[in-house]
């Protein structure tokens, strides 16, 4: 468990207000919508290991539907934002249509998805895990 300063609830909101200024520096011009947000998931709800809410996971969206989807750019621009913003960037090998990086900083995992079919520029983050005990 991650056992930071800050409450769930201060990192949800970091993490989805970072994505939501990646996602505008990214696609500038257009307004980022967040899809999902459904606040705090218990993780060990699965294992049945239940115990306070420790995780959010958030999805926002943006892209440009004048323009022709160019993934590579998009994902390249992405890394370089990021990593501008501290984050360490991996980025995947391309796999049919789909490109995708990974993202960490301060136990924040993020990623983001572009497809060479769709004018859509995914980015999902999760918050560390945080034990509010």
């Amino acid at each position: 468990m991650y056992h930071g300063s800050v409450t769930l609830t201060e990192a949800r909101n970091h993490l989805r207000s970072e994505l939501l200024a990646v996602a505008a520096v990214v696609v500038p011009g257009q307004t980022p919508a967040v899809t999902q947000d459904p606040g705090p998931v218990d993780q060990g709800a699965l294992s049945d290991d239940r115990g306070p809410e420790s995780v959010c996971t958030i999805t926002v969206e943006t892209g440009d539907p004048t323009v022709t989807p160019d993934p590579e750019a998009q994902l390249g621009f992405a890394a370089a934002t990021l990593e501008s913003r501290g984050w360490k960037v991996t980025i995947a090998e391309p796999t049919d249509d789909r490109h995708e990086l990974t993202a960490r900083r301060q136990g924040y995992d993020l990623t983001v998805t572009a497809r060479s079919t769709d004018w859509h520029l995914t980015f999902t983050g999760q918050t560390p895990y945080v034990d509010e005990l």
